[in-house]
């Protein structure tokens, strides 16, 4: 169960009905675990990127096993940024690493099916969120490959 309080879920289910008209079919959360809106507070690893237009787009992640068990977003970006940010972690939800990191704005651009020319790079950031944030997480010391043995010189 989501541990969203119910005015976020009701705001959530309405912002996606609402820019659904405008942009046309969108995904829409079918059950609680699928709203994505938000910080998940014990991610395994973030990304926050601002796009040329100004607008930011966060990405939070939960590994588990080299999968997205979760994903979440936020963003201070128009109507067509908060459908990429939400397309962006739905589509990571449940792939592994290697996988999510193949999501490129093409890919959120192919979901979305009607966003406007003038909204594409939304999707580009969004696609670009996701993989520094799947680098950050990569980039962790634990999961990093040992290149040289400290022992030989």
């Amino acid at each position: 169960m989501s541990d969203y309080p119910d005015h976020w879920k009701e705001f959530e289910r309405n912002l996606f009905r609402l820019t659904g008209k405008s942009y046309g079919a969108t995904p829409e959360p079918s059950t609680p675990q699928h709203i994505v809106m938000g910080r998940i507070p014990d991610a395994s690893s973030s990304a926050r990127v601002t796009g040329p237009c100004g607008e930011t787009i966060e990405i939070y992640l939960k590994v588990r096993n080299q999968r997205v068990e979760k994903a979440s977003f936020c963003t201070d970006g128009c109507g067509a940024s908060v459908l990429c940010g939400y397309v962006a972690a739905l589509l990571a939800r449940g792939k592994t690493i290697d996988e999510a990191a193949e999501i490129g704005g093409d890919t959120i651009l192919n979901v979305l099916g009607n966003l406007p020319k003038d909204h594409h790079h939304c999707a580009t950031l969004a696609a670009e969120t996701l993989r520094v944030a799947i680098h950050n997480y990569l980039a962790k010391p634990q999961f990093r490959e040992h290149l040289a043995d400290p022992g030989r010189g």
